[in-house]
């Protein structure tokens, strides 16, 4: 039995305590086996694709529970910048950008990909426009920092984001939540599991999320934009035939619709303070109407020879977008954009994952295929009238074979090494047709082929029975790809895949009777083959022009620590804190102006979360919880790769805080939040001036403030 520790309250302690703050630092999910009140509950992670406790797996890794997601106010991917250590995460024209560790992906069109692996169940969601769909009914979220090559294969060279959703459980429960706060949001969440038979479980959830546009139109529109209009709902059925055999199907829908995002005149950011900086002057209205569905299956087998999973799923997801390209200027006629695409995914994977004598292994076969129609316009171009381009279709297929296995030497002594064998190809047909009538139509014909292999080798010590070292080394890559036109007519044609191998020397560590939960690691990256705009000059008639081209090298070393401390049977200190030094080695993205030594976009020097949360037991039974927290972030840029400018957001600080009552009973539980005290304006994006009209930024949520109703059954 562990022991408690008790405390010495003391007006100092409780002066410093009631300043620090929760919303920070990867706190970890409250789940697993035999809790103990009033210490840090170990929890269970498939970061590793099978089931270990997290103070156990040998990787950088934050996990975050459904409930503290929930607290904080988590409804998509970009709120886990606040709540995990060296992660970025923006929305940039609808789609969701990932940046771990100065580490990202500025390609966000069809045939871009992404640098952070994103999945839902254990399913890969490949367009990052998937990525900014509502949270809801979640289990916890993984967030694994450094490359994932062995067992999430491409487009991992930054790491993984795992979403696992709550599952059909054998006993009736439900909950339903109503969320009100300013600009006119309101947010339903509702869940009903229900066991069927003695087979078969099965869970609802649904979940509408909507509010008012947070930057001001000075047009009078009808909606303003940075809005949100967001239903989506699950079902899932669970089968266990036996304790060695299960079946679990799901299908999920979302709709987005809105204004959707948008940005101020970067003149307007750098200018203007306070509500000021969220005034933006679009050039005309715009509108989303983006629809994602899906379906899976997960077989889940015991047998002699180990446990057997076979998963296999498919996405839909439709784009139907229009927006007014920048900002309005006098005399000057708008540009309209309208995005018309559709995406379609189908992936299987195999995994065996098996225990005997000093070993466990793990091996699998994996095959993903997309393809995708595009037909994107731009009207009352300058100069020509309309600009469109008609991509149909966009074809990209995986397969991979991997296998990971650990040997443990003694009971404290494990080594492991894994291999992933990809084989890709990718093409494209269409084409790009300026004026209207037609001027001119050219042809946009390409197609990659190569396969990589990535690995990863590490040794793991457990000095003692709750402190574990470990050092890894590990390989990742991102998929290589092309540019515009056919092989006769750009030199420039295709690029190769980026990679990135990573060093990295971690310890993990329960300590003070499970009070204090501790994890700390340094980390070493050679990042090379960097996929970033440059200019090419075409070796047989001289011209140049901008391309996607294998055209840098970076370094990036860092180090991060995050934890837990129970400082008394009813408080708890969050505490994270990272250093990142992130720069490019050799990057010309002109050939006058070289970037060596400059930082890469998103990437923070420093930054420091300090959080506390305090239970209060009233005498009626109920318990009253309060939590404030604040996140400092040193200075980062946001680079414009394709007129060679990087630009500064300054340091800032970001606090939050709410309060929780909950009756004896808990049968429902009322709280109110505030969420960046400060009202900090962060730029989160960057747009080039374009046609005549100005450069813009993205920008951050405001101050947010509201109540939330929950109530279970």
């Amino acid at each position: 039995m562990l022991q408690q520790i008790s405390f010495k309250k003391t007006a100092t302690a409780s002066a410093v305590t009631a300043f620090l703050a929760i919303q920070c630092g990867g706190a970890l999910a409250q789940t697993g086996p035999a809790e103990v009140p009033n210490t840090i509950q170990e929890v269970i992670v498939t970061a590793q694709r099978v089931a270990q406790p997290a103070s156990k797996t040998p990787l950088s890794l934050s996990v975050l529970s459904g409930e503290e997601l929930k607290a904080a106010g988590a409804v998509n991917a970009a709120s886990l910048t606040n709540l995990v250590p060296n992660v970025q995460i923006s929305n940039n024209g609808g789609a969701t950008v990932i940046t771990i560790r100065g580490v990202s992906s500025a390609d966000t069109t069809e045939k871009g990909d992404p640098s952070a692996s994103f999945n839902v169940d254990g399913v890969n969601l490949a367009r990052p426009q998937s990525a900014g769909l509502a949270f809801y009914d979640l289990e916890r979220v993984e967030v694994l920092r450094g490359p994932q090559g062995t067992l999430y294969g491409r487009n991992a060279t930054a790491g993984a984001i795992n979403l696992i959703t709550n599952k059909p459980v054998d006993h009736f429960e439900s909950s339903a939540s109503v969320e009100f706060g300013n600009y006119n949001s309101i947010k339903l969440d509702g869940m009903l599991n229900s066991k069927i038979n003695n087979i078969l479980s099965v869970r609802a959830a649904v979940s509408r999320s909507k509010h008012d546009g947070y930057l001001r139109s000075t047009q009078n529109l009808s909606a303003n934009q940075d809005d949100d209009d967001t239903l989506s709902g699950r079902i899932q059925g669970l089968f266990k035939f036996n304790p060695d055999l299960s079946l679990l199907v799901s299908a999920d829908a979302s709709t987005l619709k809105g204004a959707g995002p948008g940005s101020v005149p970067y003149t307007t950011f750098v200018s203007k303070s306070g509500e000021a900086q969220r005034t933006a002057t679009p050039s005309g209205p715009s509108s989303h109407n983006d629809k994602a569905r899906g379906s899976n299956a997960e077989f889940k087998a015991r047998t002699g020879a180990g446990d057997f999973t076979y998963q296999v799923a498919h996405r839909n997801l439709s784009l139907d977008i229009v927006s007014a390209t920048g900002q309005l200027v006098p005399d000057v006629v708008s540009t309209t954009g309208s995005n018309v695409s559709s995406f379609s995914q189908t992936s299987h994977e195999l995994r065996l994952a098996s225990s005997f004598g000093a070993w466990k292994t793990i091996g699998g076969l994996y095959w993903f295929k997309e393809e995708s129609a595009i037909d994107g316009r731009l009207i009352n171009f300058p100069q020509f009238g309309v600009l469109r381009f008609v991509q149909d279709p966009t074809i990209a297929q995986s397969k991979a074979a991997f296998g990971e296995a650990t040997y443990s030497l003694t009971p404290e002594l494990h080594l492991t090494a894994g291999l992933r064998r990809t084989s890709d190809d990718k093409s494209r047909k269409g084409r790009t047709i300026i004026g209207d009538p037609v001027l001119v139509t050219t042809i946009n014909d390409a197609a990659v082929s190569y396969a990589q292999t990535t690995g990863r080798v590490g040794v793991d010590y457990a000095p003692s029975k709750n402190t574990m070292l470990y050092t890894t080394l590990a390989t990742g890559y991102k998929a290589g790809g092309f540019n515009d036109g056919t092989g006769a007519t750009n030199p420039f044609l295709k690029y190769d895949p980026e990679h990135l191998t990573s060093l990295e020397v971690g310890i993990k560590g329960r300590f003070l009777d499970n009070h204090l939960q501790l994890s700390a690691d340094m980390f070493l990256y050679d990042y090379k083959d960097l996929q970033l705009t440059a200019v090419g000059v075409d070796p047989s008639t001289g011209a140049s022009a901008s391309q996607t081209l294998n055209a840098a090298k970076a370094s990036v070393t860092g180090a991060e620590v995050e934890g837990k401390y129970m400082v008394s049977n009813n408080g708890k200190i969050n505490f994270a804190a990272t250093y990142l030094d992130a720069h490019f080695k050799s990057y010309k993205p002109k050939t006058t102006v070289d970037w060596e030594g400059r930082s890469l976009a998103k990437s923070p020097k420093f930054t420091v979360a300090l959080g506390y949360t305090h239970n209060l037991n009233l005498d009626n039974g109920a318990t009253l919880s309060g939590t404030i927290g604040t996140r400092y972030s040193a200075s980062y840029v946001i680079n414009d790769y394709g007129n060679a400018q990087q630009f500064t957001q300054g340091a800032y600080h970001m606090s939050d805080a709410n309060v929780t009552y909950s009756p004896s009973g808990d049968k429902w539980m009322l709280q109110g939040y505030v969420r960046n005290i400060e009202n900090k304006t962060i730029m989160t994006s960057y747009g080039a001036s374009f046609a005549g009209f100005p450069a813009v930024a993205g920008l951050g949520t405001p101050r947010t403030a509201g109540v939330r109703l929950s109530t279970y059954f």
